[in-house]
């Protein structure tokens, strides 16, 4: 049983251990990734490469600790790859690298590239008439680039009901606040909205319940087309000095003085 406190703290433990920068990109998506992995995705635990599993793609490969995490927890991902996280030895990277031993679908990180797979992924298993569903994670930043709107469209045209994009919404990307730099996420809600003509869901990303709803609706009803879930969540969750802060994108709290205490998590 995936519990995402216990998520949240190996993945800050992670980042202090190694020194590895990219946690607060990777707090934000904890109560997501924990109520997929378990309750809906569909995975075979004993093999990684099951032909009929749902894929999950995260699209922002940066943020990928906790879904690393999550892969330890569930036995794809062998113990000595986290204890060798970010030196030479380790074969996991800050950004996702492709390995189907380890159930990690897609190589991302250079951003705009999951969407797209995922779509094409989608598409396979309609032409095929397979039930397989594709779950694609993708960063409010990382949607101003035109890669994911293309994908979009090509999303509704060929209607993928077999696919829903989550998008992390906590308001700031590497360089800056998302709304100092492109659309403030109200506006690019309604944007994406508009691909949607039911299974649109706007919610706070770090309310399991409402999390749950979302999925219960994309895995239990039939929708005309893909879905959308907007989530709402603070970058950094469950370290104060990375919460919202924008020169925490690639920074390690340990450089910052922080301890992580076991006895307080």
């Amino acid at each position: 049983m995936i519990n995402s406190k216990e998520i949240r703290h190996k993945t800050i433990k992670l980042s202090c251990d190694t020194g590895a920068g990219h946690l607060a990109p990777s707090l934000s998506t904890v109560e997501i990734l924990s109520v997929l992995f378990n309750k809906y995705l569909k995975y075979t635990k004993n093999n990684p490469q099951d032909d009929s599993r749902d894929r999950f793609i995260l699209s922002k490969g940066h943020g990928a600790y906790a879904y690393y995490i999550i892969l330890n927890e569930l036995g794809f991902l062998p113990d000595f790859e986290l204890e060798k996280f970010n030196t030479d030895e380790a074969s996991i990277k800050g950004c996702l690298t492709q390995n189907s031993n380890y159930m990690i679908e897609a190589s991302t990180g250079s951003l705009g590239h999951g969407l797209p797979i995922a779509v094409g992924m989608a598409q396979s298993f309609k032409i095929q008439n397979k039930p397989n569903r594709v779950i694609c994670m993708v960063g409010d930043g990382e949607m101003q680039e035109g890669s994911n709107m293309e994908a979009l469209m090509l999303a509704y045209r060929f209607k993928l009901d077999n696919l829903m994009v989550i998008v992390d919404a906590n308001n700031l990307q590497a360089m800056g606040r998302v709304d100092d730099i492109a659309l403030d996420n109200n506006r690019l809600s309604k944007v994406l909205s508009s691909f949607i003509d039911d299974g649109f869901y706007d919610i706070d990303g770090h309310n399991e319940e409402l999390i749950s709803e979302c999925f219960d609706k994309f895995y239990n009803t039939k929708n005309k087309n893909f879905s959308i879930m907007f989530a709402r969540t603070i970058k950094g969750k469950g370290v104060t000095i990375l919460e919202d802060s924008q020169k925490h994108h690639f920074r390690c709290p340990t450089l910052d003085g922080y301890v992580l205490e076991l006895d307080n998590e």
